[in-house]
């Protein structure tokens, strides 16, 4: 049972160092109360040492999350550190009596976010704990909910977990925002909240305990009361004639758990510098000598609230801990079913990854993208369902996008035909012209060809767009425990992709520099002047006999006259005919 608490706490210091939430709600006692009303001096005589900051108004602007290790003899095994030399033995109750002479070194207190270092001075604690608040808040009385984990070894002190919080306010002092209350009351509901906390909720004795924040926010979340232990400060400092009888009796407010009263240090024996030793044992003879309180004995002093506090938490923990190790096991169990998901990983002595598991993971990420463009693989954003990815998206830039490009490039557009006859002329100079010169073909199919150069670019820029988003897409499952690996990896294949881009574009403009270096008449779907002439004279012969009825036709004489006339209107028309011969050419190339 002794080991419950301790087991506790090195969860909450596991959880703590991750930085991050967790759904494992942890056994803690969570201490609430209004500002002032003597919070941080319970915490303070519970451990019999002071350390937690003081001054005028609020004071524990952040949660301290207070862990408490007895390291007697019997202990000693609870903590990281064991006893230091000269620590014996003690009753390790909290009581104060002073009985239990310490010499330096057997107490000390570490803080979370300074692994390792003990701080013999408690001074140097609370110099600590301003400094890591002032980190979070600044200086302007703000709050935070980041929580500073510190740790206390003593033999003095009984195994607990606790959590201070900030105190209930109402008005904004000073720098503070006009929505402090609003802040800490949500902070100390977070805290509350969690079903297996113990409620500590902290009241001055001198204040009416209807009007009490502590029990209005206890009761929004613990309604019975089964799990709220009330304390009492300020005893000494009521009305005379008045006393807290009635509320330790459990008569006012009731609670499952009950009331206990204690008497802080008082403002004179702060400025006097009264050791809290001291103030303990005036605690302890105040209340044996009082009229009200001799009879109530277990209901009073420090030492009993901290007995009380080691035995309920020790017991709650007991009742807690089977729901929290079931839970435990089965985050553990969806962890390792995450990690076998991303494969094994072996590590040499220095904890980096072996040359054989990465070459395994380069190898596998050249297989998914060899896999993507044959389309045997997917894309890890599920894009398949909704659009063409990888190899079937490059086989549609190839077959549809460039083929409409270069069908949508008309061999005719730019040229005129007043161009043409243009171009013709020039190239005969000052003679007349009996055929079309076939300069002017090579000048004006050269111009049209050129054009075909930019579809094929706009080609390779689409192509290279999605072979990049494919090497970013298709990297192994073992790549998320590996980022840095991951983002190397896409890095290096987009500057292999990019490097390959320039030379296929050098290779299409070469492509095309070729054919406009020789243009080949000789090709067998070439048309040239001849057949040009033979069609165009078939077509007007076609034309002539649609248009003479079947009984004037006349077959035409070799030597005939007429023949001579078709022959001369045909030669009239030849310029014209080796016009649209080259428009053919020219569309024939294309």
């Amino acid at each position: 049972m002794d080991q419950l608490i301790p087991i506790a706490s090195k969860l909450q210091d596991v959880f703590g160092a991750l930085g991050q939430s967790t759904t494992i709600d942890l056994p803690q006692v969570v201490v609430i109360g209004s500002q002032s009303s003597g919070k941080s001096s319970v915490l303070e005589s519970i451990v019999g040492r002071s350390f937690l900051p003081r001054g005028s108004g609020i004071c524990t602007r952040r949660p301290l999350v207070l862990q408490l290790f007895n390291t007697s003899s019997h202990a000693a095994s609870d903590i990281g550190g064991g006893v230091e030399e000269g620590g014996g033995g003690g009753d390790g109750n909290g009581n104060g009596n002073g009985e239990l002479e310490l010499r330096p070194g057997d107490e000390w207190g570490e803080f979370l976010h300074m692994p390792g270092k003990r701080l013999y001075d408690f001074n140097a604690i609370r110099s600590e704990i301003v400094r890591e608040t002032e980190r979070s808040t600044g200086k302007n009385k703000g709050i935070s909910a980041h929580a500073i984990h510190l740790k206390i070894c003593s033999p003095r002190v009984l195994h607990l977990t606790m959590v201070d919080l900030p105190g209930i306010t109402k008005v904004a002092v000073g720098d503070q925002p006009e929505d402090i209350e609003v802040q800490i009351r949500a902070m100390c509901l977070n805290y509350i909240s969690n079903p297996n906390a113990i409620l500590l909720a902290v009241t001055a004795g001198n204040t009416d305990l209807a009007n009490s924040d502590a029990l209005q926010m206890a009761r929004s979340v613990d309604p019975d009361g089964n799990r709220t232990i009330g304390v009492v400060t300020k005893v000494d400092l009521m009305d005379s004639g008045t006393d807290a009888t009635e509320i330790l009796q459990n008569r006012l407010v009731p609670l499952r758990r009950g009331y206990i009263a204690v008497m802080n240090r008082g403002q004179a024996d702060i400025v006097k510098d009264v050791t809290i030793r001291v103030g303990l044992r005036k605690e302890m003879e105040f209340f044996r000598s009082h009229p009200a309180y001799r009879h109530l004995q277990h209901r009073c002093g420090t030492s009993n609230l901290a007995k009380s506090l080691n035995g309920i938490l020790m017991h709650h923990i007991r009742d807690c801990l089977p729901e929290i190790k079931n839970r435990i096991l089965n985050m553990m169990t969806d962890i390792q079913l995450e990690l076998e998901a991303f494969g094994s990983t072996s590590h040499d002595k220095s904890g980096s990854v072996m040359g054989g598991e990465m070459l395994r993971l380069l190898s596998k990420f050249s297989s998914n993208f060899a896999a993507c463009i044959e389309g045997k693989g997917t894309s890890s954003e599920g894009a398949e369902m909704n659009e063409l990815y990888g190899g079937a998206r490059i086989s549609f830039i190839f077959n549809d996008v460039f083929a409409r490009s270069l069908m949508a490039v008309d061999p005719f557009d730019g040229l005129s035909d007043d161009e043409i006859r243009t171009t013709i002329c020039n190239a005969n100079g000052p003679r007349r012209a009996l055929f079309v010169p076939e300069i002017s073909f090579d000048l004006l199919v050269r111009r049209q060809i050129s054009r075909l150069e930019q579809p094929g670019l706009q080609c390779v820029d689409l192509v290279f767009d999605e072979l990049q988003r494919m090497a970013s897409q298709c990297e192994p499952t073992e790549f998320q425990r590996f980022p840095e690996l991951r983002e190397r990896m896409v890095e290096t294949a987009t500057s292999l992709l990019r490097r390959c881009v320039q030379p296929t574009q050098l290779m299409i403009s070469n492509l095309v520099k070729i054919e406009l270096s020789y243009i080949n008449t000789s090709h067998p779907d070439f048309i040239g002047g001849s057949k040009a002439v033979a069609r165009l004279m078939g077509r007007l012969t076609e034309e002539r006999e649609r248009s003479t009825p079947q009984g004037q036709r006349k077959t035409p004489k070799i030597n005939g006259s007429k023949m001579g006339e078709s022959t001369s209107a045909d030669l009239t028309s030849h310029f014209d005919a080796e016009h649209e011969d080259l428009l053919d050419d020219e569309h024939d190339v294309r």
